[in-house]
């Protein structure tokens, strides 16, 4: 039976990320977040299409972090996200590209349905920042994904690890909440105004794992962000190379799949099977 569609947290969300916008990016300028951008680029550099002509898209873009990254790269870039402000911040920073900006393309729409984007449109979706968490309906974000690839394409996505979160259930000492979490998998963006107590739908490896082969993908590697726990111990940063030296560690420990469950984010490579006799 399908999942009701939750569009009043979808409401919520949009309302807060048009608040905060402006100044979404001090939000997250420190050095735990530098490190984490790193290990990010890293996972995604390897998946970047060989053909420098290749369209590319950023669902749930925000202000444009990794899309403005594909831009730089040379690729025909889509933003998208549900938040106009977001879009509008994008697009400003497109604008100081130059004529790489005319490759960009900047659509204010929900990841569960884009009518406006064509079908197999994109080599590479990336969907960071927990966007399939964040939305209505996880499903199907997953299956616009698909229908946009083109055969052969990847996606790149991230969400909330359910397991991270028990914790906090835990410490609240609420066993009826942690029954319910554990059951549901669904939890709220703790903000201080109520009304922007968004709901967002979190994931163990394997329910993202079945998420995007329900779609059609086949999963190419699934890993968690970050395994070692620097966001706590931010002064690991400070060791000589301590960026250089973690990013070691973490690539050594995601060797191992079932290092992922201890991490806060998950991020997921997945593929659209090519068509039978391509390469």
């Amino acid at each position: 039976m399908p999942r009701p569609r939750r569009h009043g947290s979808s409401d919520k969300s949009r309302r807060y990320h048009d608040r905060v916008a402006r100044q979404y990016d001090s939000i997250y300028d420190d050095p735990y977040w530098e490190f984490h951008d790193e290990l990010t680029w890293r996972l995604v550099k390897p998946h970047l299409p060989r053909d420098a002509s290749a369209a590319c898209a950023d669902l749930g873009c925000g202000t444009g972090k990794w899309g403005l990254r594909l831009l730089k790269s040379g690729y025909a870039t889509t933003f998208v996200d549900h938040s106009g402000a977001m879009v509008e911040q994008a697009r400003q920073k497109a604008g100081a590209l130059g004529a790489k900006a005319k490759r960009a393309r900047f659509i204010v729409g929900d990841i569960v349905d884009l009518p406006s984007i064509p079908d197999e449109s994109f080599a590479l979706v990336v969907a960071t920042g927990d966007p399939l968490s964040i939305c209505s309906d996880p499903q199907r974000a997953a299956n616009e994904m698909f229908r946009m690839c083109v055969p052969g394409g990847t996606v790149i996505a991230t969400a909330d690890n359910k397991l991270a979160a028990l914790d906090h259930y835990v410490d609240r000492g609420n066993l009826e909440a942690l029954e319910e979490f554990v059951r549901t998998g669904r939890t709220r963006w703790l903000t201080p105004d109520e009304r922007e107590q968004f709901e967002l739908t979190t994931f163990t490896p394997a329910t993202l794992r079945r998420l995007f082969e329900r779609a059609g993908f086949d999963v190419v590697s699934l890993a968690g962000k970050t395994i070692v726990p620097v966001r706590q111990n931010k002064h690991l940063l400070t060791y000589p190379d301590g960026v250089a030296r973690l990013i070691r560690l973490e690539e050594e420990l995601s060797a191992d799949p079932s290092a992922a469950a201890r991490a806060g984010h998950l991020q997921i490579v997945a593929r659209r099977r090519p068509v039978a006799g391509s390469q």
